[in-house]
């Protein structure tokens, strides 16, 4: 194996191959350059089989593909930045500790204070709909700062709504937030937040597993939920719908094994399905 596989495959994800793919290189203890532009491959009836047509195409021109590294490690902020940092999958570090192996993907990245995923550290996520009822605001308010008092790292995903309350509720506090997103750090979503995600890098963590050069899709959003569950210890609703985004966190957060507290919806539907989650009710 190259010595500096991690950093060829998180170039060769950039440029566009398949993140299966790229595992199982890795896996298999094998040059990721000589087996993909080579047709090195062929000798492996179970990496053949992973190539997709677009991989297919992509490793027809390694010419290309070293343009593009080169050209990327020079104008990619984050690639030079001293604040960013990439978690690979089969390493032993912070993101690796949080999250299963089979949840983790190839890799992660974050920009701002990495001392906030140590274990050490207690982690309450703060979630809700991206269309809250002014009770359900003031209500988040009240807790985020509870929690900030009680010297807990406010976790949310940086959307419209509760999020972005339990986000400035924390910075307001002088409390510590961390957002993770479904997009890579230039494209900031929805854009209205991009002044909050500002704030958040430099009193808090932003985190994702989209790189510079990845797309975002329907998937990330997912995901997304999944990582907010998966990094903290507890996960609290303010207010949600039937089937909603925050509903999928709260699934995640129930297979993981999270304590999951709410608010009464003050809809029984809502409250039983969360209940047959594992949560628990919030009282006055």
């Amino acid at each position: 194996m190259v010595e500096n596989v991690r950093s060829e495959l998180f170039f060769l994800k950039q440029f566009g191959f398949n993140n299966t793919l790229l595992q199982d290189v890795f896996l298999l203890g094998i040059d990721p350059i000589k087996i993909i532009f080579n047709s090195g491959y062929k000798i492996y009836p179970e990496l053949e089989s992973k190539f997709t047509d677009k991989d297919r195409k992509l490793a027809e021109n390694y010419l290309k593909y070293r343009n593009f590294k080169s050209d990327l490690f020079k104008e990619d902020d984050f690639l030079r930045g001293s604040i960013s940092k990439i978690y690979f999958k089969y390493d032993v570090n912070e993101m690796t500790v949080l999250m299963p192996e089979k949840i983790m993907p190839l890799f992660m990245y974050s920009k701002g204070d990495i001392s906030l995923l140590e274990v050490n550290k207690k982690r309450v996520a703060i979630v809700g709909t991206r269309h809250p009822s002014q009770k359900a605001i003031e209500i988040t308010k009240k807790l985020t700062q509870k929690f900030v008092v009680e010297d807990y790292v406010i976790v949310s995903g940086l959307a419209e709504g509760i999020d972005t309350i339990s986000h400035e509720t924390a910075i307001a506090h002088k409390g510590k937030t961390i957002a993770v997103l479904p997009t890579n750090f230039k494209k900031i979503y929805p854009k209205e937040n991009h002044e909050l995600a500002k704030t958040i890098l430099n009193k808090g963590l932003l985190l994702t597993s989209i790189g510079p050069k990845e797309n975002t899709y329907k998937s990330s959003f997912l995901d997304r939920n999944q990582y907010v569950a998966n990094i903290s210890d507890i996960v609290v609703v303010t207010e949600t719908n039937l089937k909603s985004g925050t509903m999928n966190t709260i699934r995640n957060a129930s297979e993981a094994g999270k304590k999951i507290l709410f608010v009464d919806q003050e809809d029984e539907l809502i409250n039983n399905k969360i209940y047959g989650f594992g949560g628990e009710m919030l009282n006055d």
